[in-house]
């Protein structure tokens, strides 16, 4: 059986955060989506099945088959297709067990499918590039259909925002598949306050005390190498991915972060990719932040209005859109870098590659690969390689032929997004000369 997460045309809805990385790369509780989607079938047919990615061009050399369509025509087996939006995976078993040619839509839009190798290479060409509304209406044609509910929420995400929204209840439904390899916390430790049941800890993990865990409102997941700093408070629903420090920090319900992070202050309510750092005080809440984002120290986001209103965000080429919640934070693209003691609004969008510095309030929409703080301009992607090449290299990670493929892709591929932005002033009125500009990105660079 070939297991394929595809992308799907509300793609775009995400774009400020998934220029460098497929939707279905995107975490949210425990795992990515994807990563979820592949748990969860080994986990019912007891195999190691793969879940393979397709995903738009420029990403499939890192976030797909080397081989491409070839990988799925050749195998001559069944296919499972899954939206890469899918969160809620409670109808996956009932697909594993219906017979060929199954559809489940949610509202209009693919859910899901399993599919005779004939039938899916009918189909996978227009998966492969987002057209699933053409591919759903040649499988209403030869497939048997079945409408699962409405396209949103949990049953898929709809919105950047639904990533925070969710993130707590999801926490809570992966429970079952992360309790299968993280065992339950059972012995005393010294200096650590255990409050709850429900927090499982690998062997691995190193925990120094005085701490506290507190899972009486949900559960704590803390993965191995990851190392809590005395003084830390965690409390559930919560992730700690594998390697991660946390450095004497609070981290308050609902949050998730990713491996090799660095982090420390007061986290709410916020997912963190991996490979990013937050090793400072500062407050980070109902945001989300991609990999290789760092924050500098004492940089802080609002997530609450003053007057309680509704979060609006500007959603990139689609306008702005009600989130419909009170409380939300900001979203950091893949490899976003903050200098110290920003500022941020509910519902800042800052895309791929950004690096923010100088300005303490900053503007809530950046495009990708822009630099400055007093005055913004496009990031020289040749520069933005560099300090990836560095950063990477710090966590002894290599920055990949393909991979800075896809990068330079993604610079091309936005640029138009960056238009006026490029020596457009954000809190004085002249421009910096661009002699000014140059030292400024030497001395954030060396600092």
């Amino acid at each position: 059986m070939s297991l394929i997460v595809f992308e799907d045309e509300l793609w775009q809805r995400f774009a400020t955060l998934v220029q460098a990385r497929p939707v279905f790369e995107l975490r949210i509780g425990g795992y990515t989506v994807r990563e979820r989607i592949e748990a969860t079938v080994r986990s019912l047919r007891r195999d190691e099945t793969a879940a393979l990615g397709m995903a738009r061009p420029h990403l499939m050399k890192c976030f797909g088959p080397s081989t491409g369509l070839t990988a799925f025509l050749q195998a001559g087996e069944p296919v499972i297709l899954i939206n890469g939006r899918a969160l809620d995976l409670a109808w996956l078993p009932r697909l594993l067990a219906e017979p060929l040619n199954t559809v489940y839509l949610a509202g209009d839009t693919l859910l899901a499918a399993y599919l005779s190798p004939a039938l899916a290479s009918a189909v996978l060409y227009f998966v492969q590039s987002q057209h699933t509304s053409d591919a759903r209406d040649e499988l209403l044609r030869f497939a048997q259909v079945h409408d699962l509910g409405p396209d949103e929420a949990p049953l898929l995400l709809g919105f950047p925002w639904d990533l925070i929204n969710q993130s707590g209840e999801q926490l809570v439904r992966d429970l079952p598949l992360l309790e299968q390899r993280l065992p339950l916390l059972t012995t005393e430790m010294p200096n650590v306050v255990v409050r709850g049941e429900r927090i499982y800890v690998d062997p691995r993990a190193r925990l120094d005390g005085p701490l506290v865990l507190d899972a009486r409102d949900g559960p704590i997941f803390i993965e191995a190498e990851a190392h809590i700093e005395p003084f830390s408070f965690l409390q559930g629903p919560a992730y700690i991915g594998r390697g991660s420090l946390i450095s004497s920090a609070r981290i308050r319900g609902e949050t998730a972060i990713g491996p090799v992070c660095r982090i420390g202050g007061e986290v709410e309510a916020s997912i963190i990719q991996g490979y990013s750092n937050k090793h400072h005080d500062g407050f980070l809440g109902h945001s989300w932040l991609g990999e290789w984002v760092n924050i500098g120290a004492m940089t802080t986001n609002s997530d609450l209005k003053n007057n309680y209103g509704n979060i609006r965000v500007s959603l990139e080429d689609l306008g702005q859109f009600d989130s419909g919640v009170i409380k939300l934070g900001m979203f950091l693209a893949d490899h976003v870098k903050l200098g110290i003691g920003l500022l941020l609004n509910g519902g800042t969008m800052i895309g791929t590659g950004s690096n923010v510095f100088g300005s303490q309030n900053i503007p809530k929409n950046i495009p990708h690969f822009t630099w400055g703080g007093d005055t913004l301009r496009e990031y020289r992607i040749d520069g933005m390689i560099g300090v990836t090449r560095t950063v990477m290299g710090r966590r002894k990670r290599a920055l990949t032929s393909d991979y800075e493929a896809l990068l330079r892709a993604a610079f091309e591929l936005t640029r138009a997004s960056r238009g006026a932005v490029a020596q457009a002033p954000v809190s004085r009125r002249e421009y910096a000369s661009p002699r000014a500009l140059a030292q400024a990105e030497q001395e954030a660079i060396a600092g």
